[in-house]
């Protein structure tokens, strides 16, 4: 996405949007704690956020500036959060998210951060101050101009197919490949499309069994076809073979419904089937494959950077970070801002400035810390 540039700041004198102090009893990425602070100097509050979990999400409350303690159960429930975090997601209560009428809105991009294209300049990532890229959320923003959105189910896997507006046709996008973790959550491949139509599919892969850490058994071809009527067609890279949408062994599931204008390639967790399936991509076919390994990359394990098929909100849409700028596989902070409506049905609802600054803020991976601001209309 390219990057829109932002807005020059305006000073506002906000009342803040205070919280008791928590103390920080640790720095680790477990450590079960997370801490709260306010900016005097800036006039926005900020939570550190021990979000390491890749189960659990931590739900916060904007106007307390609190983490509030539920269950998914309660969550779903819930209006006493506003947003909620889970390592480098975030989704607002509202939408397929939660019992809320939340929305979100992007407001505002620094400058610099992306070239014409919008690919990330890393020079200006690694070398950004935070403390200056706070003052974007005391700047003024036109909220009429903004447009809000409500979370939504999104797959992980994007990019993978092109359309033709003179045909109306689609073909792989071969340019692109993707790791998959599979159903059992310890199996792994890699894959490309060689093609894909309304019809059929090919996928060309090379598996990682469980308990290992290498690709071996060499490169797999599998071709299938959706049965007359459907919408779906369920792969089993194990089998190498089509598979049952209802049952269990399934890994890749190619949707296609074009009366719901819906094309999309879900793995088997998070939306649909009951598996502990990811994906991590797009990754440039020619760069995955050289590839040798779907969990360690220079001695690194990448393992941590696959995504659940899940709800997506304006923070995975416009996403607040880059990784891997620097070679060092980690996430650096784009200082995006973004504007949280609390309840879009209210027309004087509380609304918040967003930002998130770093992801590594109690030390360890999963600890994101937020800084926002109530705003005024």
């Amino acid at each position: 996405m390219k990057s829109s540039g932002l807005i020059s700041f305006k000073r506002l004198m906000l009342p803040l949007a205070t919280g008791s102090a928590l103390l920080m009893s640790g720095c680790g990425g477990d450590d079960n704690d997370s801490s709260n602070d306010t900016a005097d100097n800036e006039k926005f509050s900020s939570l550190k956020i021990n979000a390491a979990s890749y189960t659990d999400w931590q739900y916060v409350n904007l106007s307390s500036g609190e983490l509030v303690t539920l269950t998914t159960e309660q969550a779903a429930t819930s209006t006493d959060w506003h947003i909620a975090l889970r390592r480098t997601e975030v989704k607002i209560n509202g939408g397929v998210s939660g019992n809320g009428n939340g929305k979100g809105a992007l407001a505002a991009t620094p400058d610099g951060f992306y070239d014409a294209e919008g690919n990330a300049v890393a020079s200006v990532f690694t070398n950004a101050d935070a403390d200056i890229q706070a003052q974007a959320l005391s700047a003024e923003y036109n909220l009429a101009d903004l447009t809000f959105k409500a979370d939504r189910y999104v797959p992980a896997i994007q990019d993978w197919y092109i359309y033709n507006p003179t045909t109306h046709q689609i073909s792989a996008n071969s340019a692109n490949g993707w790791l998959l973790r599979h159903a059992d959550g310890t199996t792994y491949s890699k894959f490309v499309l060689d093609t894909v139509s309304y019809s059929e599919i090919t996928v060309r892969y090379e598996t990682q069994a469980t308990d290992t850490t290498q690709f071996a058994g060499g490169e797999k071809t599998l071709t299938a076809a959706v049965a007359d009527g459907s919408t779906e067609l369920c792969l089993d890279f194990d089998a190498q073979a089509a598979a049952d949408c209802g049952g269990a062994d399934w890994d890749l599931r190619y949707e296609i419904n074009l009366a719901a204008r819906a094309i999309n390639l879900w793995s088997n967790g998070g939306v649909y089937g009951d598996g502990n399936g990811a994906a991590f991509g797009a990754i440039a076919a020619t760069e995955l494959a050289g590839y040798t390994s779907a969990t360690m990359v220079d001695s690194t394990s990448i393992a941590a950077h696959y995504s659940a098929d899940s709800a997506s909100s304006i923070f995975s849409d416009s996403s607040w970070y880059a990784y891997n700028l620097s070679g060092s596989h980690k996430l650096w902070p784009n200082f995006r801002t973004y504007i949280v409506d609390a309840d879009s049905n209210t027309e004087n609802s509380d609304k918040f400035a967003v930002q998130i600054s770093n992801y590594y803020s109690l030390g360890g991976s999963g600890s994101p810390e937020i800084r926002f601001k109530k705003i005024t209309q």
